[in-house]
C-alpha cells in the first residue's frame, strides 16, 4: 500500500524503444549522409556541408523551437486536462511554423549564393546547392518536424518513431539514387531529405484514425496568448542554442576556413564537426523523451513518477554515452574511415589524436543537453538558458578563438572539451545555491519538497484492494480537517473507480498497478486515479451506455463530485474526482 514506481516505469520503456528508434533513424539519416557525400561526392563536399552548418541552424529554429517548446507545453496542458488550450497550441505551433517556413523558402534564390560565399571560400559551389535547397524545402521539413513531435506526446509514439524511420530510410534510398544515378551532388543530397519527410508524412494519416488521439487542429486559436508564451517560454533555450550555435560556428568557421589552408586539416575538421551525430545516434532517443514524459507529469504534479523517469534519462544518457566515447577512444582510425577518410601514416596519426581530443567533450556535453531539455518541461528556464549561454557563446567561443589560434584544430577541440566540463560544474553549482537560497529545491533535478497536504500510493489492480485503499483514503482525508461527509465521498469514488479497473480494464492484457493521489487544499479536494487498463472515459458512460461497466457505481461518482475530469494521457487514464471543500 505505498507508492511506487511500477506503473511509470513500465510505460517509461514502451516509450523508450520508440523514441530511441525515432532518433536512431533521424541521426542515422544524418550520419550516412555525411559518409554518402564524403564517398560519393568527396571529402571536399563533407567539408562544404560541415561550413554552412550555420545557415541550416537558422533555418531549423522556427521548426524546432515550436517543435520542443510547443510539445513540452501541449504535455503541462495536458497533464492539467485542459484539452481545449491544448488544441489550441498545437495548432498555433503549426500555423506559425508554416509562415516562417514559407518565408525561408522565398528567400532562398536570393541570400543562398551569398552566404555560401561568407562560410566556405573556395568550396563555395558545393555549398550554395545545399543551401538553396534546404531554403526551398523547408516547409515541408518544418511541417514535418513539428506535426511529428506532437504525434509523440499525444499517445502515439509508435507512429511518431514510424514516421522518421520511414522518412530516413526514403531519404537515403533517394540520395544514393539522386547522387549515384542522376549526378546531382549536393542538390541531391539535401533535396533527398525533403523527399524523405514528404514521404515520412503519410504515417499522419494512421494518427489521425488513431483512437488514442487527443489533439485536433483548429483554426479558432483565439485566447491562446499565454499558453503561447508557455511554449516560447520553453522553446526559448533550444532556439537560443541554435541561434548562438549559428553565430559561434560562423564566426569559428569563417576564421577556419581562412586559417586553416592545409587539406587534410579540412577533412578533420569535417570528421569532427560529424561527431555529434554520432551521439545523438544513440543518446538523442533517451533525451527525447523528455518534453513527452516529464512535461506530462510535471503538468499532474505528481513529483514521485518525475523523479523515477528523470533519474533514469540521466543515468542512462550518460551510461550510453561514455560506452561510445569508449570506443571512439580506442578505435578513432575506424570512425574516420566510415566517412571515406583513407589516409595512412602521419596523417591517419593527426587525425585520430584530433577525434581522441574532442570526443572527451561527448559525457559532459550529453549532461549539458540534458539541462537544455529538462529545466524547460519543468518550468525552470534559469538552468537551461545558463547552459546555453556559457557552452554557445561565454566560453566557447572566446577560448575556441585563443586557443585555435595557438594550436590549431587541437586547440579547437580542446576549447570544446574545457568548455562542456565548465559549464556542468557552473550550472550545477548555481542551482544548488538557488536551491538553498529559495529553500523549496532540491539537488539538480530541482524538485518540489514533499507535500504534507497530499496522499499517494499504489496498488495491484485487484478488487480485493478496492476497499483497503478506500479506507486509507477516507484516514487521509479525516486527518486533514476534511469533514466527515467529504471523506466519505471520497471514499466511495475511490473503491467505485479501482474496482472498475480491477474488473473491466485489463481482459486483454494481464493487471498492473493504479496509481491513487489525494490533494487537499483550502479550496477543494482532489482525487486522481490512473491506470493503464483499456481506456474508458467515465464523464461520457452515459453517451456509450457501456454494459460492460457497472455504470451504477459511475453513476454514483458522477453524482457526487462537484467535477469529474477524465483524459488519457501517455496511454493512462487519468480519472480526477473534485469536490469543493464546505459545500457538499
Amino acid at each position: 500500500m505505498e507508492r511506487n514506481a511500477k506503473l511509470i516505469t513500465k510505460k517509461f520503456y514502451q516509450y523508450l524503444l520508440p523514441s530511441v528508434l525515432m532518433i536512431f533513424a533521424m541521426q542515422f539519416g544524418s550520419l550516412l549522409d555525411g559518409i554518402i557525400i564524403g564517398n560519393t561526392i568527396g571529402s571536399d563536399a563533407l567539408s562544404a556541408s560541415a561550413l554552412v552548418t550555420p545557415v541550416l541552424y537558422i533555418i531549423q529554429i522556427p521548426g524546432f523551437a515550436l517543435s520542443v517548446g510547443g510539445a513540452i507545453a501541449v504535455g503541462n496542458l495536458l497533464g492539467k486536462r485542459n484539452l481545449d488550450q491544448a488544441n489550441k497550441v498545437f495548432s498555433a505551433c503549426v500555423i506559425f511554423g508554416t509562415a516562417a517556413s514559407a518565408l525561408f523558402a522565398v528567400m532562398g534564390p536570393f541570400v543562398s549564393r551569398p552566404l555560401a560565399r561568407l562560410f566556405a571560400g573556395t568550396l563555395e559551389e558545393y555549398s550554395y546547392q545545399y543551401i538553396l535547397v534546404y531554403m526551398v524545402t523547408d516547409p515541408v521539413v518544418m511541417l514535418a518536424m513539428i506535426v511529428a513531435a506532437f504525434i509523440a506526446v499525444d499517445n502515439n509514439p509508435k507512429l511518431s518513431s514510424a514516421f522518421y524511420i520511414v522518412s530516413n530510410a526514403v531519404k537515403i534510398g533517394t540520395e544514393v539514387l539522386f547522387i549515384k544515378v542522376f549526378k546531382l551532388e549536393m542538390y541531391g543530397a539535401a533535396l533527398s531529405t525533403a523527399v524523405g519527410y514528404l514521404f515520412g508524412l503519410v504515417t499522419v494519416i494512421f494518427y489521425i484514425r488513431s483512437k488514442k488521439r487527443m489533439l485536433k487542429f483548429t483554426w479558432r486559436i483565439k485566447g491562446v496568448g499565454k499558453e503561447m508564451k508557455v511554449a516560447l517560454k520553453a522553446s526559448l533555450s533550444n532556439a537560443l542554442t541554435l541561434l548562438l550555435m549559428a553565430t559561434q560556428t560562423l564566426i569559428i568557421n569563417v576564421v577556419l576556413s581562412r586559417m586553416i589552408t592545409d587539406e587534410l586539416d579540412l577533412i578533420i575538421f569535417g570528421l569532427v564537426s560529424n561527431l555529434v551525430f554520432v551521439f545523438d545516434l544513440f543518446s538523442g532517443g533517451i533525451l527525447g523523451m523528455i518534453p513527452t514524459l516529464c512535461g506530462v507529469l510535471y503538468g499532474e504534479k505528481d513529483t514521485y513518477s518525475l523523479k523515477s523517469v528523470v533519474k533514469r534519462i540521466y543515468l542512462i544518457n550518460i551510461g550510453v554515452s561514455a560506452v561510445i566515447t569508449a570506443i571512439i577512444l580506442a578505435w578513432p582510425h575506424g570512425y574516420a574511415s566510415l566517412f571515406g577518410y583513407s589516409g595512412t601514416g602521419e596523417g591517419l596519426e593527426r587525425a585520430s589524436f584530433i577525434i581522441r581530443i574532442y570526443v572527451l567533450s561527448a559525457i559532459p556535453l550529453e549532461i549539458n543537453k540534458f539541462s537544455t531539455n529538462y529545466y524547460p518541461s519543468i518550468e525552470k528556464t534559469m538552468p537551461s538558458l545558463l547552459t546555453v549561454l556559457l557552452r554557445e557563446g561565454a566560453l566557447v567561443l572566446p577560448l575556441t578563438l585563443v586557443l585555435m589560434k595557438a594550436e590549431g584544430l587541437f586547440g579547437f577541440s580542446l576549447a570544446r572539451v574545457i568548455t562542456e566540463y565548465a559549464t556542468v560544474l557552473i550550472v550545477y553549482g548555481v542551482i544548488l545555491i538557488y536551491n538553498l537560497k529559495k529553500k523549496r529545491y532540491r539537488g539538480i533535478f530541482m524538485f518540489d519538497k514533499a507535500d504534507r497536504n497530499a496522499f499517494d500510493i499504489t496498488v495491484e489492480s485487484k478488487v480485493e484492494n478496492a476497499p483497503k485503499v478506500s479506507r486509507e483514503v477516507v484516514d487521509f482525508a479525516l486527518g486533514h480537517d476534511v469533514d466527515n461527509k467529504s471523506a466519505q465521498l471520497l471514499g466511495v469514488a475511490c473503491e467505485e473507480m479501482v474496482s472498475n479497473i480491477a474488473l473491466y480494464g485489463y481482459k486483454k492484457q494481464k493487471s498492473s498497478y493504479v496509481d491513487v493521489n489525494v490533494k487537499v487544499s483550502d479550496n477543494d479536494i482532489l482525487l486522481r486515479i490512473r491506470d493503464d487498463g483499456m481506456p474508458f472515459d467515465p464523464t461520457k458512460y452515459e453517451c456509450e451506455q457501456n454494459e460492460e461497466y457497472r455504470t451504477g457505481g459511475i453513476a454514483l461518482i458522477t453524482g457526487l463530485a462537484d467535477e469529474l475530469n477524465y483524459m488519457r494521457v501517455l496511454n493512462l487514464n487519468n480519472t480526477v474526482f473534485k469536490i469543493n471543500r464546505g459545500e457538499k
